[in-house]
């Protein structure tokens, strides 16, 4: 069979509304937190419940932190911030499960 050439876009992320697919995790989550909660307590701003411009308002902001965080970073960065804040910003820390055998570093360690 003859080689074909592969298209340059098929292994780019999904862009909508300028954010990454991969981070709309980070904005619904929040958002819809602060949309129900106003809900839950009951608290209402005349005729509107509180949740509404309480959503829309976080939706907004964290759209707009999203993408200037996109224009401005390196990709990958926010996930590898909350990696590196689970790992406590250590230099080096041990294998996970499935990187490496524990016998194989142990093994190397005691040599």
């Amino acid at each position: 069979m003859r080689r074909r050439a592969t298209r340059p876009n098929v292994f780019r992320g999904l862009k909508r509304f300028g954010v990454y697919s991969t981070d709309w995790k980070y904005i619904l989550v929040p958002t819809g937190a602060l949309y129900l909660t106003p809900f839950v307590f009951g608290l209402w701003f005349g005729y509107v419940p509180l949740g509404f411009p309480l959503g829309l308002f976080s939706f907004l902001i964290l759209l707009g932190t999203f993408n200037y965080l996109r224009l401005s970073k390196p990709e990958y960065w926010l996930s590898q911030k909350f990696d590196a804040t689970a790992d406590r910003w250590a230099p080096f820390r041990p294998p996970l499960f499935g990187e490496l055998e524990t016998r194989d570093w142990v093994r190397d360690a005691k040599n």
